[in-house]
């Protein structure tokens, strides 16, 4: 008999952590951060307490209460059981997205970890830039301190006891090259999302096979790898499906041509700077603005952590992006600590001072980067990517008339991003940069392609879960209402 157990995902959209069971196998779909659930309970200024984080999660009913997988060295600070054994074989990633990966920080270092090679190369770039990621290796916790003589001066300081690092095992995997992990054979089908990397599975168990769709779209640049893993889960005449269905009432299926062909509608003869705000790692729609920029003779601006992630993806052989140091490319170096970038009167090494990461500092040798008071100079020639926490750096470069902002996200779904959303347009006000021009293509397959992907596989059970309105999937007869923690056999 195999077994699932719905620890996210449920009644709402990401935060999946599924548990399979098989002939004494047991392995995590995904162990993933839902942000909303998250925001019910800590904010910026009230954030998560690192001295009792799983715990915390634990008592919120955000992390599930399972002995053996967490972390060792949290556990015993947190006064939690952190003896026994671990009893989880594995843990297969979808794909490399926060409500996917997010809680794998606090898993046992010794659960194996299966991944993507374009799913390894963006988690190796929240390694380096993100101070949170830890999804490789992480410094064990070691609660003390000692006192250590000052180099210069009286007295004495705090010194973190920390020392030496944990790694995970990190696996990765090719399509469609099956593998196993105890009793399940396991098929990784590369599908179209808006991250690269993004995968599928056929899982082979005991009781018949197994499907997980992850989080997939039918109306991107590679419809036909969402398509070939469509075809072969429908060959495999699943017993189970687990499906997403983020936007299973909605029927809008723009492409990344729509986001392109509307964006250079918009750039067409304006003399100001376009400004661009979409997922930071989302390759597909930097590609999309990479092309608009082209094709209306501008340079596109990016940020170090993009450039950081081209290159990552060109080292497992990503060939269909540009280069980090193409012609059409600059990166942008925003002024930080002192703000002396770009001033001639001091030297490269103080100039690095105020760049903390050494990523920044390795893109900072770069020859194309770019700093705002030479975009400032010849706005017309430039489409710059800016989130909105970057919308500081308009200060400096002062838009002129004409400049345009298109904004290529999802709207906001939560009060608190409703509260950044009047942020965000103080500051476009400001500029004369509102409207905002909304041009956005989703990551998830409409609800016709969902309703088509489900009857073509045809399973004798379905689950739908990454999704708000879970009544929807009702079309299809044998769909089982998924409730959290509840344990389902089949």
């Amino acid at each position: 008999m195999t077994k699932l157990t719905f620890y996210g995902g449920v009644d709402t959209i990401g935060g999946n952590k599924i548990l399979l069971e098989d002939k004494g196998t047991k392995i995590f779909l995904d162990f993933g951060m839902n942000f909303k659930e998250q925001m019910n309970y800590f904010t910026e200024f009230m954030p998560m307490r690192k001295c009792a984080c799983i715990s915390d999660l634990i008592e919120l009913g955000l992390l599930p209460d399972i002995k053996g997988i967490y972390r060792q060295d949290y556990c015993k600070h947190m006064n939690l059981d952190y003896k026994t054994q671990n009893s989880i074989d594995g843990l297969l990633v979808s794909h490399a997205h926060i409500d996917h990966i997010g809680y794998i920080h606090f898993l046992r270092k010794d659960i194996p970890v299966y991944v993507s090679p374009e799913s390894k190369a963006v988690m190796d770039l929240f390694e380096n830039t993100a101070p949170s990621g830890s999804y490789h290796e992480y410094s064990e916790m070691k609660p003390g301190f000692k006192l250590i003589k000052k180099v210069k001066g009286d007295g004495y300081k705090r010194a973190d006891s920390r020392d030496g690092t944990e790694s995970r095992d990190i696996n990765v995997f090719s399509y469609e090259n099956p593998f196993k992990i105890g009793s399940l054979t396991i098929t990784p089908y590369r599908v179209d999302h808006s991250l690269p990397g993004a995968t599928g599975y056929i899982i082979e168990t005991s009781s018949g096979n197994l499907v997980y769709t992850g989080d997939l779209r039918f109306h991107g640049r590679h419809r036909f790898w969402s398509d070939n893993f469509v075809h072969h889960a429908s060959k495999s005449e699943p017993v189970a499906v687990i499906t997403e269905g983020t936007r299973i009432s909605n029927t809008e299926k723009r492409s990344e041509s729509y986001v392109q062909n509307e964006s250079s509608k918009l750039l067409n003869e304006k003399k100001g700077i376009a400004i661009a705000n979409f997922p930071i790692r989302d390759t597909d729609r930097l590609l999309t603005f990479y092309n608009t920029s082209v094709d209306n003779n501008r340079i596109l601006v990016i940020e170090a952590r993009q450039a950081m992630l081209l290159d990552l993806l060109d080292s497992v052989g990503v060939d269909e992006l540009p280069k980090s140091n193409d012609k059409n490319i600059r990166i942008f170096m925003p002024k930080k600590s002192w703000g002396i970038i770009g001033r001639c009167e001091f030297p490269k090494e103080i100039i690095a001072q105020d760049y903390t990461q050494s990523t920044e500092k390795e893109y900072l040798e770069r020859k194309n980067i770019i700093t705002a008071e030479e975009i400032r100079q010849n706005q017309e020639k430039y489409l710059m990517f800016m989130n909105y926490f970057q919308l500081n750096n308009l200060i400096d470069i002062k838009p002129k008339k004409e400049s345009i902002h298109i904004r290529s996200i999802c709207e906001p779904f939560s009060d608190e991003m409703e509260l950044d959303e009047k942020r965000v347009r103080n500051w476009l006000d400001r500029y004369g940069l509102s409207p905002a021009h909304q041009i956005h293509s989703s990551g998830h397959a409409s609800g016709d392609d969902i309703t088509s992907m489900i009857k073509e596989m045809n399973p004798k059970i379905l689950y739908p879960i990454h999704t708000e309105k879970p009544e929807v999937f009702d079309f299809f007869k044998k769909r089982t209402k998924v409730k959290y923690g509840t344990e389902y056999q089949f």
